[in-house]
This record gives C-alpha cells, sequence and structure tokens, in this order.
C-alpha cells in the first residue's frame, strides 16, 4: 500500500473548488519486490511526483459531485498515473474511498487589509510617523459563497520588540478561510521609521497674531522665539522654524488687557516634547491703519 498524491484537473472556466480535497489516497498495488522498493524511492524524490498521482477530471462537473474512487479507476485505469517504467498493478483505493466535489462561481474582490501587530521601540528610541505598508487593499479569489462578504483580512499577529533601527518586514495575511482561498499578495511589507531619541534649539521661529480687528496693525516684539524640541534624531534635524506654529490670539489677549502674552505652540505631531520657550513672553504693539 502506498500513499499517493491526488491531482484536481480541468475544472470548468468561472468555477473553483468550493472546498479542499484530500490530498492524498492510500492505494494498494500488486508488483514484486524490486518494483516497490523503485515505487519508494521515485516517490520520495518531489520533482518527480507529477508522473506519480491519482487525477480526477473535473470536466464534466458543474456544481456537485461524489466520487466513488474504486469505481471511478475502475472505469478510467488511465487516471492512475504511474511512470512508464514502473511494474505495479493497481489493485484498489483504500482510504478514503470516495471524495466529494463542490464547485462554486469563482471570485475575485479586493478587500482592505488590517495591520495586526505590536511594534515596540527599545529605550531612548521612538518611531516616527506611521507604519507603511506596502498594499491597503489586496485581492481575494476563490469560491464566491466564501468571499462575498469578506471585507477586510488581518496580518498574521506579530510583535516587534526593543527595536534600535528602521522595520523593514514581509507579513504573511491571516487566512482563516479554507485553503481554497488565495490572497493576492500572499504578504504585506511592512515598514516603520525607528529612531534614536534627541535633541535641539530650534532658533528663528515666527511668532504670528491672530484675529486682529480691521483697521489696526499688531506687531510682536520680539516676532521670533526659540526652543528645544525633542524627538528622533533625524526628523528633528529636518525640522525648520515654519514647521513650528507660535502665535497669539489677539482677541483673546485684548479681552485680559495686557501688555506681555504667553504664545501658544503647536508642534509636529513626531515631535516627542518641547521645552524652554525663549521669551516665554511676548509684547503686542498695535499701530491703527491710515485711510
Amino acid at each position: 500500500m502506498i500513499e499517493v498524491p491526488i491531482e484536481v484537473r480541468n475544472i470548468k472556466e468561472g468555477k473553483t473548488l468550493r472546498g479542499e480535497v484530500d490530498p492524498t489516497a492510500n492505494v494498494k498495488f500488486q508488483a514484486t519486490g524490486r518494483a516497490f522498493i523503485w515505487a519508494f524511492l521515485w516517490k520520495s524524490l518531489s520533482v518527480r511526483r507529477s508522473a506519480f498521482k491519482l487525477v480526477l477530471d473535473l470536466e464534466q462537473i458543474s456544481t456537485d459531485y461524489d466520487f466513488y474512487l474504486n469505481n471511478y479507476y475502475n472505469r478510467h485505469p488511465e487516471k492512475v498515473v504511474l511512470p512508464a517504467t514502473f511494474e505495479l498493478e493497481f489493485i484498489e483505493v483504500v482510504q478514503p474511498d470516495s471524495i466529494h466535489i463542490s464547485l462554486d462561481d469563482y471570485m475575485i474582490k479586493p478587500v482592505k487589509v488590517v495591520l495586526n501587530v505590536i511594534i515596540q521601540p527599545a529605550s531612548q528610541f521612538i518611531q516616527v510617523g506611521s507604519t507603511r505598508i506596502s498594499d491597503e487593499t489586496i485581492e481575494l479569489r476563490g469560491p464566491k459563497e466564501i468571499i462575498l462578504y469578506v471585507d477586510t483580512v488581518k496580518t498574521v499577529y506579530t510583535e516587534f520588540l526593543d527595536l534600535e533601527t528602521t522595520l523593514n518586514r514581509s507579513i504573511p495575511l491571516n487566512l482563516t478561510f479554507p485553503g481554497v482561498v488565495e490572497a493576492d499578495p500572499p504578504t504585506i511589507e511592512i515598514e516603520a521609521d525607528i529612531q534614536e531619541i534627541g535633541e535641539r534649539i530650534i532658533t528663528e521661529v515666527p511668532v504670528k497674531v491672530l484675529n486682529t480687528p480691521n483697521g489696526i496693525r499688531v506687531f510682536p516684539n520680539p516676532s521670533t522665539v526659540s526652543l528645544t524640541v525633542t524627538g528622533g534624531v533625524d526628523f528633528i534635524a529636518g525640522l525648520e522654524p515654519s514647521d513650528i506654529e507660535v502665535f497669539i490670539d489677539f482677541k483673546e489677549s485684548r479681552q485680559r488687557q495686557q501688555i506681555y502674552h504667553k504664545p501658544t505652540v503647536n508642534v509636529p505631531d513626531d515631535v516627542l516634547q518641547w521645552r524652554d520657550l525663549s521669551p516665554k513672553n511676548i509684547e503686542l504693539a498695535i499701530a491703527r491703519i491710515r485711510e
């Protein structure tokens, strides 16, 4: 008795298997001892497995069909494929005794990819920006009955801990469907920019005055400030003074009737923190516009 691969062939165009088919069958043969030795050696070589198999021909199948294997191969002995040099005589299929084939319409559907990963930089390191993926949508291909109502597919859960360098990895998709469903592409490339945390003093940051009424001009004194930012060293090295927003709301400051005003500071999202604003308070000079 030899375990023989089963190959499904000639599925009608526009159709696909609704479920998985047994990949092998236990088949009883009759032969000399020498022939069996050659059969086992041949079968162990993967490069030659295509010449040693049982074929199920689905050319005439449209929906569902039960193949009773011994009846099928007795009627179609050419479907028992053996190398021409083998002196094996097919006797019967021992297990399974039958295979149920179920076909469905073949469907291709785009679905969104959901990352299921944990990215954790090491101490004194930070992730700059969001995690980038190579494909935000992929195509699922398979039986319509299975993938019709699928809108998203997750990646395999993966943890990346104590990172000190930029992450570039390929992650497979978690296809919880039967093996008859395929994904294109089957894996997603992810990238996360991991940088060491550093500090930088940024000078000449312009001060803006918002909500000035018509007929007057407002001048901040001084017109620029400096501050220290903390973040990924490469990221903060590329920051320009104009990337940081420092402003005073004139309408709000006028209601308080103050001479010196503490400005509001907005920094880019990937700045970990800012401190040491200098000067801390700004004087506003007001001039009327002559008509």
